[in-house]
């Protein structure tokens, strides 16, 4: 991405989550974003630990949630979770089950 316009080239722009695995393929690029809140739309929304990848919690209607990043096809938001695995890590939530509050 240009520093100067910040718009994506067409290359970032092919750049978006894969694999048929449910692992995804390491082929999504993520812009920052301001910290921002946003609120569950959907009666239960999966977090995943990359666009199209494994679940790792899930979030019910209403929860509220800072996100931190956006993918460069605009469909998934970055934020920071607790891992229930231990630790804390990224997440990644589909932008469509939600809305800015």
């Amino acid at each position: 991405m240009s520093e100067e316009n910040k718009k994506l080239n067409d290359e970032e722009l092919k750049q978006i989550a894969g694999g048929n695995d449910g692992m995804g393929d390491g082929t999504f690029s993520v812009v920052d974003i301001p910290d921002t809140w946003v609120r569950v739309t959907a009666s239960e929304l999966n977090c995943r630990y990359w666009p199209n990848g494994n679940i790792a919690k899930t979030y019910e209607y209403g929860h509220r949630l800072k996100v931190d990043g956006i993918t460069t096809d605009g469909l998934w938001y970055r934020l920071w979770i607790y891992n229930p695995q231990g630790g804390e890590c990224n997440g990644y939530i589909y932008k469509a089950y939600t809305e800015p509050i």
